[in-house]
């Protein structure tokens, strides 16, 4: 049984989520003040990537030494080491002069996120009883939704108000704040069970070849045209053998880095598999929400952030009530309706055209957020919380890998998608509005009239109207695009449904037959929730 302070449990949710907050707000703040940070740091769009690559990377390669580095130390030291790597990192790259400069500051500071954001899971779920996980999940959801959907509204504050590099400042006051009150006010967390172990390099070293090039073949797999491409074959190549090699060697070796047998836990595995779904899919989703903004519908860096916030809100808003709901009635009745409510929301993303209010984006925009929050703190919950005390450090930084993952499938599979749907759909209308067609020669000729009535000569309006034409046709084969993505990846979160038809506690019977038994002991009468 845990021991569990009921005050201090408010202490260590509030420490955890100041770190939390700052460290997953750099996701996604920095993709807003790309166009800004291209010229200082004398690079192009393509060199630029590997600022959020870098990333990434570093906070897939520190996640996969949380488990063991947390159980042969402490969880609050690792917590800590965390902010003092991310808030260094964080100082350099505001100064940082070069794209060169840039990716390796970035590569520490996803070193300081990838500690931070895992054992903060473990943090919580060991300071809140189990009876009471769904709400310390909700807590967590809250920092893993809410910070980086804040993210671009936050960027583009700074950006517009004073400078690119207080997307990095901005995290040290925060930060401070966050290492003061865990110095002083976090507990020695580390459960019974657990021991020093040797450290598993072998596995290590083969993980951080796969997750760099798995993440590396996914994010510039669409630059580099995927298999037309043999920088890309060589990754894929890469991650699939060192993948393979990991898994092999995870079974044989006596103190593995990733404990697979983790997944012998059925509600574990479950739980794992459906964020992992329906996190590849929220990713790819709330990448295409900003272009959609600004780059079809003309949006500014800022009105795009503001349109955003009200989604962030509702998400801020429904992770706590999906927590709390969690606890009351059982995990899988919420996850199933939330489930089917963001397939739907998704789905009607697949309505906005051209010509879609303002109100209406943020409108639909927010109806997506809002089922999104319970999910989370439903799924973690209940899968971490089927594992005993000592093992949910490492599935915690298993659970969070396969988040980090998702996230960069979801993003690459939304890239690719967009670009061949706008190809296809770009020759398609390009065909039906030929020159020789009547819908062609109607708005060729209205264009024509329009240039001409505005003072341009007969060839200006000529030129003009030839282009005029080819963005109009392109416009609307993207807005397509849009359309058919966003339904593909309702899609994609239905699939979701099926496997939590099964995410139920087996033994509740057994659990509810044996509190039955202790309330007749001591004659207190017991409620038992699933």
């Amino acid at each position: 049984m845990r021991d569990i302070n009921n005050s201090y449990k408010w202490v260590a949710a509030l420490v955890v989520m100041l770190g939390m907050f700052i460290t997953l707000l750099d996701t996604t703040i920095v993709d807003i003040t790309i166009p800004k940070m291209i010229p200082a740091l004398n690079t192009d769009i393509y060199g630029i990537q590997w600022v959020v690559i870098a990333y990434m990377v570093g906070s897939a390669i520190a996640m996969t030494i949380v488990g063991w580095f947390g159980d042969v130390t402490s969880y609050k030291f690792v917590y800590i080491l965390g902010l003092v790597i991310f808030l260094t990192a964080s100082a350099f790259c505001g100064q940082a002069t070069s794209l060169g400069e840039m990716i390796l500051e970035r590569l520490i500071q996803g070193i300081g996120e990838g500690l931070i954001v895992p054992i903060s899971m473990t943090i919580l779920l060991l300071s809140f009883p189990k009876e009471e996980a769904g709400l310390a999940m909700g807590i967590y959801g809250l920092g893993a939704s809410f910070a980086p959907a804040l993210g671009p509204t936050i960027g583009g504050l700074l950006t517009e108000y004073l400078n690119w590099r207080w997307i990095f400042y901005v995290n040290i006051p925060v930060g401070i704040i966050a290492f003061l009150l865990a110095t002083f006010l976090l507990e020695e967390h580390k459960p019974e069970g657990t021991e020093a172990k040797d450290f598993d390099w072998l596995g290590f070293i083969l993980l951080a070849i796969f997750l760099g090039s798995l993440i590396t073949f996914l994010t510039k797999g669409q630059e580099k045209g995927w298999l037309f491409s043999d920088f890309i074959i060589k990754m894929m190549l890469i991650a699939l053998f060192s993948g393979i090699l990991f898994i092999i060697w995870q079974f044989v070796y006596k103190y593995p880095l990733w404990e697979l047998k983790l997944f012998k836990y059925r509600l574990f595995t479950i739980g794992t598999a459906g964020r992992f779904i329906f996190g590849g899919a929220m990713y790819g989703s709330f990448y295409l929400m900003p272009l959609y903004m600004e780059s079809l519908r003309g949006y500014t860096t800022l009105l795009a952030g503001f349109a955003m916030l009200p989604c962030s809100l509702a998400m801020g808003v429904s992770v706590i009530i999906g927590g709390i709901l969690s606890d009351k009635l059982g995990a899988r009745p919420v996850s199933l309706v939330c489930v089917i409510l963001l397939s739907i929301s998704t789905y009607m993303l697949g309505s906005l055209d051209l010509y879609t209010s303002k109100l209406m984006v943020i409108i639909l925009f927010m109806l997506w957020g809002f089922p999104i929050g319970p999910l989370f703190p439903t799924l973690t919950s209940k899968a971490l919380n089927s594992l005993p005390d000592e093992k949910v450090n490492r599935g915690s930084s298993i659970f969070n890998v396969t988040r980090l993952i998702a996230g960069c499938i979801g993003t690459a599979f939304a890239t690719t998608m967009l670009q061949r749907k706008a190809g296809y759909y770009f020759s398609l209308y390009s065909y039906n509005t030929s020159p020789g067609s009547k819908t062609f020669i109607q708005a060729y000729l209205k264009a024509m009239a329009f240039f001409h009535s505005k003072g341009f000569t007969k060839a200006q309006s000529k030129i003009l109207s030839n282009y005029l034409m080819s963005l109009y046709i392109k416009m609307h084969a993207y807005c397509i695009a849009y359309q058919s993505v966003f339904k593909i990846l309702a899609i994609i979160v239905l699939c979701v449904f099926p496997l939590l038809i099964f995410f139920y506690d087996s033994n509740a019977k057994e659990k509810r037959l044996e509190n039955l038994n202790d309330s007749k002991v001591t004659g207190v009468k017991c409620e038992i929730i699933d």
